[in-house]
């Protein structure tokens, strides 16, 4: 049963892929006449159906609100995406950035460290604060 479901839709996929492999290929031919099954409903049941017979050029053109949604949800994007952020950082962003700042801070810590360390065990070679008494302090002699 699944692999019909899938060999169906891998068929379906590739008939569509072919088709507009086609029109590409060759823009200026006659439109076929559509396959229409004979009981098909007159008219849209689903929502999906409505969406995709919505007469989309007529209501562009004859209803002006239409364009204003339109152009309305262009501006809001925009104001959205690039004037908002100027002053209004989302949290993720602004943790996103401090912890890349705090990983190079804690990065040079580390090499501080490193270098210290070093520098502590070049010290106590030379000046051994608990050094025995007669021992031979930093072996100079």
């Amino acid at each position: 049963m699944v692999f019909n479901k899938v060999w169906e839709a891998t068929k379906w996929t590739a008939e569509t892929a072919r088709g507009a492999a086609y029109v590409l290929a060759s823009p200026g031919q006659p439109i076929p006449d559509s396959k229409i099954y004979p009981r098909m409903p007159a008219r849209p049941w689903t929502a999906a159906e409505w969406f995709r017979m919505a007469s989309w050029r007529h209501m562009w053109q004859y209803l002006p609100v239409m364009r204003y949604y339109v152009f309305s949800g262009f501006i809001l994007y925009g104001v959205y995406k690039f004037v908002l952020p100027l002053f209004f950082q989302p949290h993720h962003k602004v943790l996103y950035k401090k912890g890349k700042e705090d990983a190079h801070h804690h990065e040079v810590e580390h090499w501080y460290g490193i270098r210290q360390k070093n520098q502590d065990k070049e010290y106590f070679k030379k000046y051994n604060p608990l050094h025995k008494a007669g021992d031979d302090v930093g072996h100079l002699h």
